[in-house]
């Protein structure tokens, strides 16, 4: 029997953030199917829009920087400036962990009928930042390794290949499908080991456990359920990026070739690395602030609908929402 919702805890949740609107609206938790999911993430993420936005802003900040530092000086070689990524990189991931962490909590917060308030939510997610930090980067060198020890033997076999044009085809888009569920089968455990941590607050030996016994034996359909929340993302944040372009190419501003260089392509600024700030064009610092406005507009949907998904895992199976109920 999972231990139970104790209101002063909330498995992580503290109580003065139960109370406050809990009498005034309370949330009606249930199983959702995939469509009541969905339905219920932009429903949220439409109610607390600026909320969210203001979350999400860390990251634009973040990318901004990142952008910068290219431009950083003109008599600053390549050598110098790839010594600067270094740290940045690292920066940046936990900038941006910290982001999604605030996002996580703050779409706890919404799911259970609560007021967002944005200074309790970052302050919730720098109390957890550290054990997040330390198990995603544990999740990150284990899906390193595991990419890593598989594309070898992939791309042995692809070599082989290559003499047949139409193999080549065939075994590359198995190799994409294949590192595509690898990758989200990572992103998967990571984003309920995450949840573990940031709304029940539990260490990360816990939060490892939890995710298991959460997603348990129907791992295939949360894992595909995961696969179809990004998908969505994924294809709302490449709408808007191809529309903006088109707009900019429609002004003038850019040419076709721009466009599917630098804004259908989703990590731009690791293609192209200018070394002086002549080489960083108008143009593509224009649709590179536009992609990542798209990308801080956009990353609040597949965590709320992460987050979602949490939630649901917990009502199914230790009946989280008579917890609640109970409680309340």
């Amino acid at each position: 029997m999972p231990e139970q919702f104790d209101a002063s805890q909330a498995r992580g949740i503290a109580a003065q953030d139960l109370q406050p609107d809990i009498m005034n609206d309370l949330p009606k938790l249930r199983a959702m199917r995939f469509g009541e999911l969905l339905d219920t993430t932009f429903s949220l993420y439409r109610t607390h829009f600026w909320s969210f936005l203001r979350i999400a802003a860390g990251y634009f900040i973040a990318m901004g920087i990142a952008v910068s530092i290219c431009v950083f000086d003109d008599s600053t070689g390549r050598a110098e400036i790839i010594r600067i990524w270094v740290p940045t990189v690292v920066a940046i991931f936990g900038v941006s962990l910290f982001v999604v962490s605030g996002l996580v909590f703050a779409s706890a917060q919404a799911y259970l009928g609560k007021t967002i308030r944005t200074g309790a939510v970052l302050g919730r997610a720098g109390r957890q930042f550290f054990r997040c930090f330390v198990g995603s980067l544990i999740y990150a060198a284990l899906a390193t390794l595991f990419t890593f020890l598989l594309i070898l033997p992939l791309s042995g076999i692809l070599n082989a290949v290559r003499s047949s044009e139409s193999l080549t085809i065939i075994f590359g888009l198995a190799v994409l499908l294949v590192m595509g569920g690898v990758i989200i089968c990572f992103v998967t455990y990571w984003c309920f080991f995450a949840a573990a941590i940031l709304v029940e607050g539990k260490s990360i030996r816990i939060g490892l456990r939890r995710r298991s016994e959460l997603i348990g034996q129907t791992w295939w359909q949360v894992i595909g359920t995961m696969f179809a929340i990004f998908l969505l993302s994924s294809t709302i944040d490449f709408v808007f990026r191809i529309a903006f372009g088109s707009l900019l190419m429609l002004a003038g501003l850019v040419e076709i070739g721009e466009l599917v260089n630098e804004t259908i392509r989703w990590v731009v600024i690791w293609e192209h690395f200018p070394i002086k700030r002549a080489e960083f064009p108008f143009s593509y610092m224009l649709m590179y602030l536009i992609n990542i406005s798209v990308g801080t507009f956009t990353l609040p949907i597949w965590v709320i609908g992460c987050t979602l998904l949490y939630f649901n895992q917990r009502i199914r199976k230790e009946g989280f929402d008579i917890e609640v109920m109970a409680t309340r």
